[in-house]
Order: C-alpha cells, then sequence, then structure tokens
C-alpha cells in the first residue's frame, strides 16, 4: 500500500503529473521539459528527483545529456494509461503534448544558455 500512496502523492502536483504525461509520449532531457513547462530548473530539477524516488521515473546518461523516461513498471505503465485516457480533452495537458513534440533537445540546449547570459 505505501507504494501506491508514493506513487499517487508524487502524482498529486501539477507540474509533476504534467511532467508524467509529456514522458509517456516520449522520453525527454531536462532542457526539453523547462521549456515547456516554463519553470525554474531548480524547480524541475525537484520535482524530477521526487518522481524518480516514487519509482516513476528512470533518468539515464547520454552524454552531457540526462533524459528521463517512465519506468518499465507494469502497474505505473497501466496506471498512467489509464489517467492519460482520461485527460485526452485537457486543453493544458494537450497543449504540453504538442509543445512536446516540436521540442528538440539540442534547440532547448542553446535557448536556455542564451536565457543565463542575457542573450536572444
Amino acid at each position: 500500500m505505501r507504494r501506491v500512496i508514493q506513487i499517487m502523492k508524487s502524482l498529486g502536483e501539477e507540474n509533476r503529473f504534467r511532467i508524467v504525461m509529456m514522458l509517456s509520449q516520449r522520453p525527454m532531457c531536462v532542457c526539453e521539459l523547462a521549456s515547456v513547462l516554463d519553470i525554474a530548473l531548480s524547480t524541475l530539477s525537484s520535482h524530477l528527483k521526487q518522481l524518480s524516488y516514487a519509482g516513476i521515473l528512470i533518468g539515464e546518461k547520454d552524454g552531457r545529456w540526462i533524459t528521463y523516461r517512465i519506468s518499465d513498471d507494469p502497474f505505473i505503465r497501466r496506471l498512467l494509461d489509464l489517467l492519460r485516457g482520461e485527460l485526452l480533452e485537457d486543453d493544458t495537458l494537450r497543449s504540453d503534448l504538442k509543445q512536446a513534440a516540436a521540442e528538440d533537445r539540442d534547440s532547448c540546449a542553446i535557448a536556455l544558455r542564451e536565457q543565463k547570459t542575457g542573450r536572444r
């Protein structure tokens, strides 16, 4: 029971839920997620840590990138499929998924670097 409660608590925050829904479509790097959510990297890092701790996400190092994906756990996969099916008409989710599909990590990394240095 504790495991299920931990998973549900992790999904109970809007940005974490949005992260999981995007990652249920495809693996993404931190800069892609940050671009869609428009939140501070420190906040995003905290969300990713909590979702990973709950066993929902797996972070995989790929060179200088860390790419996050949904765990292979069958329970988590079924739960997310059910939730996504219930929210297909949600405007925020549809917008997130559309924007996430258009993101790529190289473009996001350049945009984040420019944002940090104040260049555009």
